[in-house]
């Protein structure tokens, strides 16, 4: 059999240009440095064209990001920049992050907590992904879909769509679930997503090399916009990194993921 023969794929969906590098970025790293080849699919991965939403949710996101006059280019050079620094491809679907989506004159997230709520039943971005056809998700090997922590709406319909779409499929790939990093970091909001889930899960971790750290840190550092939301800086945010993904029983850096039990 030959090298290219035997290279597997995974995909990770990543609800915003981040989230994914954020919460797997080591493994992505691992993959990928052993030859697999990975895709992160940033599923609201889309540019915004009109005017604006005049909410103070967005006022304030642009205020943070200081990423120019056209924050969504910026921010998806950035995931260019990080997808290539820890050698996976990247996939941008064309949907807006929900700050910008608006259903006439109606802007469905006006605020911090809109996003942290239910999905708006005028939301089309469910809709719209129903019609996708990813191709790469049927001959991926591995898939991982985030868990839901934090409850974002965003990440609660990349989650449903990834579910829906791998029923399908499910010979062909193995599912796993990632903690959205930093979300994971605001006590017991890991163990409420999954205790929300709704079907058992059980571990399935990666152990990860300070290699994989050191690549994770850095794609992490390529989102220059998102370092101010939450650090005061670089090396804050590297040592939070490796704090939250250091295994306090073992001491040794672990991403966390589950898949569904078999029990």
């Amino acid at each position: 059999m030959s090298a290219n023969s035997a290279r597997r794929n995974h995909v990770i969906i990543s609800p915003h240009f981040d989230d994914g590098i954020f919460s797997c970025g080591g493994t992505a790293h691992q993959l990928s440095a052993a030859g697999d080849a990975v895709t992160v699919m940033t599923i609201m991965g889309g540019l915004f064209d009109g005017e604006l939403p005049d909410t103070p949710i967005l006022a304030d996101l642009h205020r943070r990001w200081q990423a120019g006059d056209n924050p969504l280019r910026r921010r998806q050079l950035e995931d260019e920049l990080a997808s290539n620094s820890i050698g996976v491809e990247f996939m941008h679907v064309p949907i807006p992050d929900c700050v910008y989506r608006v259903a006439g004159d109606l802007a469905l997230y006006p605020s911090e907590e809109s996003l942290f709520s239910e999905v708006h039943p005028a939301d089309y971005a469910p809709r719209l992904l129903q019609g996708i056809q990813i191709p790469e998700l049927e001959t991926a090997v591995t898939v991982y879909l985030p868990i839901g922590v934090g409850h974002h709406v965003d990440h609660q319909i990349a989650r449903d769509w990834g579910m829906t779409q791998l029923r399908d499929i499910p010979a062909k790939s193995a599912l796993r679930f990632y903690a959205e990093f930093p979300y994971s970091n605001a006590d017991r909001s890991t163990e409420i997503a999954l205790a929300d889930f709704g079907m058992p899960l059980e571990p399935a971790d990666t152990p990860l090399h300070e290699a994989d750290m050191r690549a994770k840190i850095k794609a992490i550092a390529c989102y220059r916009s998102q370092i101010s939301t939450f650090w005061d800086s670089l090396d804050a945010m590297e040592a939070d990194v490796r704090r939250a993904f250091t295994d306090p029983s073992t001491g040794l850096f672990v991403e966390r993921f589950w898949k569904i039990s078999s029990t």
